[in-house]
């Protein structure tokens, strides 16, 4: 626990300056759109268990096979803007697990987005790479059938795209990967990845 502890609170802490240095930040940096833009996100996704490794799901190969399945609601503030090409976020996750898991996710992330594609006129188009902390409330059986060692607590990564159409700027479809792993070793033991998809809104 202690340990757990020591390798989490620099993260901790250079989240915390980041959200509180963000005003000042944004200050810098204001747009012509900026009054237009929405700095709050709220997204629902749910997905199904990919048993093959990430290399494997990112190449689009992955095989559902487990029936394990989960569903999110998370919140995300815009910390930084820089003009229309780059933004970061903070998001706070709750996930349940179902099937051949039932038990509870949370999970804290910080998200990095790139906004300019050559065809936002038409399809208004994000992707977003993220990493943080996952946290099971009980150990994961559909991890523990790949590492007997598996851990509740896991380093947490994310790759998302988002698409929307022009004239309806608050709304989304998502494509998410949910991706929990021990980082070689450095986290402990176990992991997984869900195959997503969902909506978000921003206000």
């Amino acid at each position: 626990m202690v340990l757990f502890r020591v390798r989490w609170f620099p993260l901790c802490l250079s989240a915390l300056i980041i959200c509180l240095a963000s005003g000042a930040l944004a200050e810098d940096d204001k747009t012509e759109n900026d009054s237009e833009r929405y700095r709050w996100f709220l997204t629902a996704y749910a997905g199904a268990h990919a048993q093959d490794d990430i290399n494997d799901v990112v190449t689009f190969q992955p095989k559902f096979e487990d029936n394990a399945y989960v569903g999110v609601v998370a919140l995300a503030r815009e910390l930084w803007h820089y003009k229309k090409y780059l933004s970061f976020e903070l998001e706070g996750q709750v996930a349940k697990h179902f099937n051949k898991d039932t038990h509870w996710e949370f999970v804290g992330v910080l998200i990095g987005r790139w906004h300019y594609f050559p065809w936002n006129k038409y399809v208004d188009t994000s992707f977003a790479v993220g990493d943080g902390l996952s946290y099971y409330t009980e150990v994961s059986e559909v991890e523990t059938e790949d590492d007997e060692d598996a851990q509740r607590s896991l380093n947490y990564l994310m790759f998302e795209v988002a698409l929307g159409l022009p004239e309806y700027p608050k709304w989304d479809l998502v494509f998410r990967i949910h991706h929990r792993s021990a980082v070689f070793g450095l986290y402990g033991a176990g992991g997984s990845n869900f195959v997503c998809g969902g909506i978000k809104f921003g206000f």
